[in-house]
């Protein structure tokens, strides 16, 4: 975890934000740190392999992500212990309510792992965490705590994961094996969080898109003028919204897929001004374009109907 890029971000943001936002982002602040603690003290146990350019190149033509073909080894205890920290750290914020605190709080962490499928946590992360949730439930939590106890074990995953996603990132663009595009996630096969549009240091040159999977922290290439979830390239398809008075932060939607995904742009705004840039602060900060996306979409459903 970049924790200076983090803390350079977020403090440009603060002023701006009411307080409940800034409350959000400082209770993300402190899971992050916890992130970084593990990912300093467990990561380099994480056995992995980080394929030549060739085999690199097999997997983007067949739109293959790396961990499927080449998972990474999660030793259990490592995930257990993450998982533990990240929990202690979420019950401690008061905007929880009690019962659903308590309950994380309970949570056997070690017990849960050991009857987890732990290799399907180093082959597909997310078919993992939607798994435990399951094991969540069966272990009686409820809603809420239950989908706080799979937040837990994503956030967990994803500190032990982002060494493995840089180095393997890395590796496709080196050896140019880093086309076609893919929308999913090149390494873990999850959707991007949030498309940054103006990245100077892309291939494109700021003219092309840098897509962010929240997952792994994979940052990789997309065209511009493509939709993130389905990759139709229909410009006539492709619409945008924002909040009023934000043109930096807008929600791309595709009239084919009715999938959308967030997006930071930064050629001639005033975020052009704000470096270092953080993907983790624009995803929280992000956060309420859901609502907008979540408008569209039922005023599109009301007009079908």
């Amino acid at each position: 975890m970049d924790l200076n890029h983090i803390d350079m971000a977020m403090k440009a943001y603060l002023p701006k934000l009411c307080e409940s936002e800034q409350e959000r982002l400082r209770f993300f602040r402190t899971l992050w740190g916890v992130q970084d603690e593990v990912q300093k003290e467990h990561a380099a146990k994480v056995e992995h392999v980080v394929p030549d350019a060739g085999a690199l190149k097999e997997c983007s033509n067949a739109e293959q992500p790396v961990l499927r073909a080449y998972p990474a080894d999660i030793p259990a205890d490592a995930l257990a212990d993450a998982a533990e920290r990240l929990a202690g750290a979420m019950t401690v914020f008061e905007q929880f309510d009690q019962a659903t605190r308590d309950a994380l709080a309970g949570v056997r962490w070690d017990r849960l792992v050991a009857a987890s499928d732990i290799k399907l946590a180093g082959n597909d992360p997310s078919a993992y965490v939607e798994a435990f949730a399951g094991l969540l439930q069966d272990d009686g939590l409820g809603e809420d705590a239950g989908r706080m106890g799979a937040a837990v074990v994503s956030l967990a995953l994803r500190a032990l994961l982002e060494p493995i996603a840089q180095e393997v990132q890395a590796a496709r663009v080196d050896g140019n094996a880093d086309q076609p595009y893919p929308v999913h996630c090149p390494v873990c096969g999850c959707e991007a969080s949030v498309a940054h549009v103006g990245q100077a240091g892309t291939k494109t040159k700021g003219r092309g898109r840098a897509l962010w999977c929240a997952q792994c922290g994979c940052v990789w290439d997309i065209e511009r003028v493509r939709c993130a979830r389905c990759g139709m390239q229909n410009q006539g398809h492709l619409h945008f919204f924002n909040v009023e008075g934000d043109d930096d932060h807008r929600i791309a939607t595709c009239d084919e897929c009715g999938g959308y995904v967030r997006t930071v742009y930064q050629e001639n705004g005033p975020m052009a001004q704000l470096y270092p840039f953080s993907y983790e602060i624009e995803d929280m900060v992000m956060a309420k374009l859901d609502l907008i996306a979540y408008r569209q979409l039922v005023a599109q459903e009301a007009q079908q109907d």
